[in-house]
């Protein structure tokens, strides 16, 4: 019974925490941004980041400045629950679903949003991996809608490592932290697999 408790309470402590060392992390840290030169920027367009990567990706997305409102594809799953608190503190819609559970309705959701003319952002390897996997959602959304695709990521000079399955990374206080975003690009024309590997490809660079 206690162990319950502590667990409920835990769930609702923990996104204050992040928030938290989310403000302290960039505060203290020296900001390096790599943006997209192309302006203005598409819009709407999906926004990717790996899982592992959650923490600071926000601080990138406020500095492309978009004029519209980003809906992050948020799990069904408890840690979904606390993900919303912080996606709030960035002034962000949220979508409940990922390709484990609620994966139809996260889809559709994102769809209407689109419609919209509103951002979209997923975690494509989210919410439990593979690490470094990309679902379909990402690739379906794109090419159903001719919808631009940009990749975000960061990297930090210094910084710990958990043992998480996503391979998360926090930086470390004083530490510099390179914020990169790709230039928007499209999958049209891909097949599956190249669309896949093309997505892929632009993440992983965003993180070098």
């Amino acid at each position: 019974m206690k162990f319950k408790i502590f667990k409920k309470l835990s769930y609702k402590v923990l996104p204050y925490v992040v928030i938290f060392a989310q403000k302290i992390l960039f505060l203290t840290c020296k900001k390096v941004y790599k943006l997209p030169k192309c302006k203005p920027l598409p819009s709407p367009v999906i926004c990717v980041c790996w899982h592992g990567q959650l923490l600071m990706i926000a601080y990138i997305y406020l500095k492309l400045k978009f004029s519209s409102n980003i809906n992050v594809i948020v799990s069904e799953h408890t840690h979904g629950d606390m993900a919303i608190t912080v996606v709030k503190r960035f002034n962000a819609s949220f979508i409940r679903g990922s390709s484990r559970r609620g994966a139809i309705k996260a889809l559709k959701n994102a769809m209407d949003a689109l419609n919209r003319g509103e951002n979209v952002g997923i975690t494509p390897d989210g919410p439990i991996g593979p690490l470094y996997s990309i679902s379909d959602g990402v690739t379906v959304l794109s090419q159903k809608y001719n919808t631009d695709i940009i990749a975000l990521g960061w990297s930090a000079s210094s910084y710990w490592q958990l043992g998480s399955w996503d391979e998360a990374k926090i930086p470390k206080p004083f530490s510099t932290i390179v914020f990169k975003a790709s230039e928007p690009f499209s999958l049209k024309g891909l097949d599956k697999n190249e669309a896949k590997q093309k997505v892929k490809d632009m993440l992983m660079e965003c993180m070098e």
